[in-house]
């Protein structure tokens, strides 16, 4: 009875904030690696739609590495090498769920086949894809430039 209480408060102040003018909602911007199209060939390409400071794929290059072996990891024994593509996230951004396109594959399993890392030394977020998935890939960054308190950003 208590958790449903503590729920519904938290749902009716969030209700309430999200009344006022001067609250904004973090900015959160779409990342999707295309690895399934005849553009894609053999690697990823990145496609950021809704991007406030505009994505060239171009400059988005991704690139093969080995695929780390792990004994959790049973799927990935056959695989060698994996694609990894930054994305163009803020360093401090978070990440939301990925999703993969078809949902359906069966061959494609987050944490095994695809994922998503953040590379210190580049200071950047990647996703990854492995064999035997061969899917698009989904997520949004959670950009930190809208500060609590203040309008949204459009």
């Amino acid at each position: 009875m208590i958790g449903r209480l503590a729920v519904l408060a938290a749902g009716l102040a969030v209700f309430v904030l999200a009344q006022d003018a001067e609250f904004g909602w973090p900015r959160w911007e779409q990342r999707s690696l295309d690895c399934t199209s005849k553009a894609a060939g053999d690697s990823c390409l990145l496609v950021a739609p809704a991007a406030k400071v505009p994505r060239d794929p171009a400059k988005y290059k991704c690139r093969v590495e080995a695929m780390p072996q792990n004994a959790w990891n049973p799927l990935a024994r056959n695989s060698k090498t994996r694609i990894a593509c930054p994305i163009g996230c803020e360093p401090d951004a978070d990440l939301s769920v990925i999703t993969k396109k078809p949902a359906n594959n069966t061959l494609c399993q987050k944490y095994y086949t695809y994922g998503k890392y953040r590379d210190t030394k580049e200071n950047e977020w990647y996703l990854w894809i492995t064999e035997p998935c061969r899917a698009n890939l989904t997520t949004h960054c959670r950009f930190r430039d809208v500060p609590y308190g203040s309008a949204s950003v459009a």
